[in-house]
């Protein structure tokens, strides 16, 4: 018996076996090693106020995906996309000037200033590559488990219509918005600092499953929800790891684009009947 099953190799079953564990193991290490020093994301200077901002922030996002799995299903357009997008960077602006206000150094905060950003790509790269299994796999058992019945995120299949229809300034709207804007404001604001007070309040188990799950729940689609909870959860022990959040947004960036292109080659390249 050489293919496990039909038309699978056996040899690239074993190889993406390997990956998986190989992945799973540096994650395992990041958890222990996270448990023991506590991790190097800092939240002593998180305060009251701060509490009560992410508190209205949590409140807010969840109004936001009980109204979106509750409410009618509709085609995303360009502009509800860019207006969404111009939304998570005001929310961005607004939290650093609360955190200048408050004295608070945004930068200093979430890792960024004295890093060398060639190291953190390196770091991203290496720390993404071993998600990748853990994510892949959940979503596949997903989709098995939803028999046929899983959906593509809204976002997802606006890119693929529009790869389709050939709307090239659509596609390279998509692909901006998706490896620059969404990675850099989502990790700030989710990452950054919901998670950051989150763990001030509720310890770094509690903060990282809480945060992890809103990030998720906020894609409004239940079949992309276990996966990337999985990836969320993976972006948090990274900032943790590494107290960069310049890792995470490189991260974020390279899973995003990588699977827009997966999406365009597949697009051009249907698979047989």
């Amino acid at each position: 018996m050489d293919q496990f099953p039909p038309g699978f190799p056996v040899w690239l079953a074993g190889l993406l076996g390997a990956w998986f564990v190989l992945g799973a193991g540096v994650y395992l290490c990041l958890v222990r090693l996270v448990a023991r020093d506590g991790g190097k994301v800092s939240t002593r200077e998180f305060g009251e106020p701060d509490y009560y901002v992410a508190g209205a922030f949590v409140l807010w996002f969840g109004l936001i995906v009980s109204n979106g799995f509750g409410g009618p299903e509709h085609d995303v357009t360009q502009k509800e996309i860019i207006h969404g997008a111009a939304l998570f960077f005001g929310i961005v602006l607004l939290l650093a000037a609360f955190m200048k206000y408050r004295g608070i150094d945004p930068l200093r905060q979430f890792g960024i200033v004295r890093r060398n950003p060639f190291l953190c790509v390196a770091m991203a790269v290496g720390l993404l590559l071993s998600a990748y299994p853990l994510v892949l796999l959940t979503e596949n058992l997903t989709a098995l488990a939803m028999k046929g019945k899983a959906q593509p995120q809204n976002v997802v299949e606006f890119f693929l219509n529009a790869s389709q229809r050939s709307d090239e300034k659509a596609v390279v709207l998509m692909l901006l918005l998706a490896v620059v804007v969404a990675p850099g404001a989502e990790e700030t604001i989710f990452r950054g600092y919901i998670y950051g007070v989150l763990k001030r309040g509720r310890g770094g188990g509690g903060g990282g499953v809480l945060s992890a799950g809103l990030f998720a729940a906020m894609h409004l689609n239940l079949a992309a929800l276990p996966a990337l909870f999985v990836l969320a959860l993976c972006l948090t022990l990274a900032y943790e790891a590494t107290g960069s959040i310049l890792v995470n947004i490189f991260m974020h960036s390279m899973f995003n684009l990588s699977m827009l292109l997966v999406m365009l080659y597949l697009t051009g390249h249907p698979a047989p009947p």
